[in-house]
């Protein structure tokens, strides 16, 4: 696919006329969001700052915008830190629902939704599902989780999530936000206090973000206390190789093939599934699929 060139991707960043300009000829936004959540001794912002590189990267294959700066949704089990910024899965859905139905007003049709933090699922896979209902436009989600973990079935080496961590501020031009401090110690989690970690009759049978409340009980429990690193030339080098490692990532994940298939999806919504059962399926905020009068 042959891309336009622009000034910018990112849709706050973009004039009105360069919106204007790229909506004659596409429909794609992504919604990275995150959280500002203890993570180490990465900045709280680690978990937004790493989908905004990864959908750039998707943006760039398929012609997309990014719709980034979205950093405040549940957290999971890190309240207990005085830097982590609450936000219930309830609060969460609403607003991103806001946005959805804004961005549908405005033209972007295919709207995807990307999160790299493990109870996401939570607000994401709600907001698509009950959005598709009162629109009956299919938006998407994607969880990084699931996608590294696709992309290392197709022969991708990815050594860790710091890496990738790393590797997003280099895509960004981020990387002086980084704690680079030879005091600071960065151990990788080595054990835990926090019960769930030590109990599998939840994470048996259910995702742990959705299988039982509970809390950290110590900052480290989260993800160790990985993040600051020793030099700037350190810093460089991890954060060159793991921007390498993103694109490598994205490479595998078949974006053009993605798109394409969401396009699929609506339109067979549109002339094949509502013309059949619009007068049984859910109505919600667009009574009229029926075209009767």
């Amino acid at each position: 696919m042959e891309m336009s060139e622009m000034r910018t991707r990112f849709l706050p960043k973009m004039t009105h006329d360069e919106v204007v300009e790229y909506r004659k000829r596409n429909d794609i936004i992504f919604v990275p969001f995150g959280t500002v959540e203890v993570h180490g001794t990465f900045p709280l912002d680690v978990e937004q700052t790493a989908p905004e590189a990864f959908a750039l990267c998707m943006a760039e294959k398929v012609d997309g915008l990014v719709l980034g700066e979205l950093p405040y949704f549940y957290p999971g089990a890190s309240p207990m830190s005085p830097g982590t910024i609450q936000m219930s899965v309830e609060s969460g859905v609403r607003y991103l629902k806001e946005i959805a139905h804004s961005l549908l007003n405005q033209g972007f049709r295919r709207q995807i939704y990307v999160s790299l933090h493990g109870p996401a699922f939570l607000t994401a896979g709600t907001l698509v599902v009950d959005f598709f209902d009162e629109t009956k436009v299919p938006i998407t989600y994607i969880d990084l989780v699931e996608a590294t973990q696709y992309a290392a079935k197709q022969g991708v080496k990815i050594q860790d999530y710091d890496s990738l961590f790393f590797g997003a501020y280099e895509i960004l031009g981020r990387k002086d936000e980084l704690v680079v401090d030879d005091s600071i110690c960065a151990e990788p989690k080595q054990d835990s206090e926090t019960s769930i970690d030590h109990l599998s009759y939840f994470r048996r049978y259910a995702h742990p973000s959705g299988s039982i409340g509970f809390y950290f009980a110590r900052p480290e429990d989260h993800a160790g206390m990985t993040g600051a690193l020793k030099s700037i030339e350190e810093r460089d080098e991890r954060c060159k190789k793991g921007a390498e490692k993103i694109r490598e990532i994205v490479d595998h994940m078949e974006m053009p093939e993605y798109v394409e298939a969401m396009r699929y999806v609506d339109k067979e919504t549109s002339s094949v599934i509502l013309p059949k059962y619009a007068d049984i399926l859910p109505r919600n905020k667009y009574p009229d699929f029926t075209g009767k009068k």
